[in-house]
């Protein structure tokens, strides 16, 4: 099932489709370990729910939700 990153609860987990931000954030992005087909999950949200805190690579990394409903992601059916 296909949904953006945004859409994770938390402990969920999926793999990343595609990237769909301007050039240079999504470089930044690949530099911090999102990488199309690596796997991420949702951490926890923070308190006012904008920025979120993801885990890709062993690494924890802060989006934006308007630049998380950007990167779609692939969830198993099994979860």
């Amino acid at each position: 099932m296909t949904k953006t990153l945004y859409q994770l609860r938390a402990g969920e987990k999926a793999r990343i489709r595609s990237i769909g931000t301007d050039p240079v954030t999504k470089e930044r992005l690949e530099s911090l370990g999102m990488i199309e087909g690596v796997e991420v999950g949702m951490v926890r949200s923070t308190p006012l729910g904008n920025p979120r805190i993801y885990r890709a690579l062993n690494t924890m990394i802060a989006l934006r939700n308007d630049i998380a409903k950007l990167v779609e992601v692939e969830v198993a059916d099994h979860e």
